[in-house]
């Protein structure tokens, strides 16, 4: 299975929902993921929003909104923005509602109470929908442990190196500190400190850039760890 997993620039997200504690659950959330997101809490306050910022790429709605419900904001919001991707986060799942908000222009629903996790990946499947992946991306194959270029080079990866473009790839802002990358790498080198990380790293830039000349692949953060600068496509 191919997914992408991050998007540049990031997602725009609109959070349209009125119980306030849900609402900014979900907006941080989502920023954690990497995404630009905002937070309204009717039709109205969506529309003011709209009128100060850019399209959103994703609208996540409450249907049962005071003064406007969520299918009617749908059907406002595809007549606008044809290519909107929608996603309902409510109660009423039933097949009569779905083909209610169907028709009014929703394409995913997600059934309350949906955990953050599952709110992301709604977010992930449509956001690939939205911006598909092109020839020029990268891809990380994880069975055959291969990191392929675009032009189809190959480039064998040690267990350390896929372990660690893998976990780069889904971290937040794609970055870790290096207590969570010794971490992850305990099982293949327990006896590893912050030393043996920088000699890591230094080495797999190296072997990295043979390939991508002079284009940055991993970069150090001080006082934090390491940063993937590479955008990659993963294949579990």
């Amino acid at each position: 299975m191919v997914t992408s997993i991050a998007f540049e620039p990031p997602l725009r997200i609109i959070v349209v929902e009125d119980y306030t504690s849900l609402r900014e659950q979900l907006v941080i959330h989502l920023q954690t993921d990497g995404h630009s997101v905002q937070g309204a809490d009717s039709g109205v306050e969506l529309d003011e929003l709209l009128e100060e910022s850019a399209e959103p790429d994703i609208l996540i709605l409450d249907l049962n909104l005071p003064l406007e419900d969520g299918n009617s904001i749908a059907n406002r919001m595809r007549h606008r923005f044809p290519n909107i991707g929608i996603i309902m986060h409510t109660v009423r799942v039933s097949t009569s509602e779905k083909v209610k908000g169907y028709s009014h222009g929703a394409d995913m629903y997600v059934s309350k109470p949906a955990s953050p996790p599952e709110i992301s990946a709604a977010v992930l499947s449509l956001g690939r929908r939205l911006r598909p992946i092109t020839q020029s991306d990268w891809l990380l194959d994880l069975q055959k442990k291969l990191l392929i270029s675009p032009s189809n080079q190959r480039i064998s990866l040690l267990l350390a190196e896929l372990l660690t473009l893998h976990h780069l790839t889904l971290a937040p802002n794609m970055m870790m500190t290096s207590e969570q990358l010794l971490e992850l790498l305990k099982s293949v080198h327990p006896e590893w400190g912050k030393v043996n990380l920088e000699v890591h790293f230094s080495r797999f830039r190296k072997k990295l850039m043979t390939f991508l000349k002079n284009e940055p692949v991993i970069k150090s953060v001080r006082g934090v760890g390491y940063q993937l600068c590479l955008r990659l496509k993963v294949k579990e």
